[in-house]
């Protein structure tokens, strides 16, 4: 019996992952990190920026979906709630408004309008390494808005815990060169 997503710190094993993580960027010169100001993403960030002398900029825009009512619940309290609008067509739904949660719609222009005022705008341009410790449905939104395609709270792109997934510009163009890289965490996978 799981509990649905909330803000939880990092587990043993997630340090881990984490650590590995860290130790991958350690050789990266980072100039700017940002993070989702979840305790999981906030402490992995905080890993990373330990071996550089760079500000950590914690974002709440950078946070995952906000699932509303489900956070925290178990499973079994969330099919005793909300059963019958979970069984409807499609399941599992990802409009979580009905939740007094977030819509995809809602989400998507909380990511990607972050993404794009305080990443992508002030430093396509500029030979600088920005990283953004964030999450999986983050990552896949901004992804998406790279490519010009709709997201709909499905996650299009699955990554796993401290993937790696890089973005660069060439000719004030985005490139996505990578997606989930996760070869530093040497079969550290659930």
């Amino acid at each position: 019996m799981g509990v649905i997503q909330k803000d939880f710190p990092l587990s043993e094993f997630g340090e881990k992952q984490a650590m590995a993580l860290a130790e991958r960027m350690r050789p990266i010169k980072i100039d700017y990190l940002f993070s989702s100001s979840l305790i999981r993403a906030k402490q992995t960030a905080e890993l990373i920026g330990q071996s550089q002398s760079i500000r950590l900029q914690l974002v709440d825009r950078f946070g995952e979906m906000n699932l509303g009512d489900m956070a925290g619940m178990s499973r079994d309290e969330l099919f005793e709630r909300y059963g019958d609008y979970l069984r409807s067509s499609p399941y599992p739904k990802m409009d979580y408004g009905y939740m007094h949660g977030e819509t995809p719609e809602q989400f998507h222009h909380r990511v990607t309008g972050a993404f794009e005022e305080m990443i992508w705008q002030p430093f396509y341009q500029n030979d600088a390494n920005v990283a953004l410790v964030c999450h999986g449905g983050v990552i896949c939104a901004i992804l998406l808005h790279f490519l010009g395609l709709r997201f709909d709270g499905y996650l299009t792109f699955m990554v796993d815990h401290a993937g790696i997934s890089k973005i660069d510009s060439k000719h004030g163009r985005p490139r996505i060169l990578y997606i989930n890289d996760t070869s530093h965490l040497n079969g550290l996978r659930i």
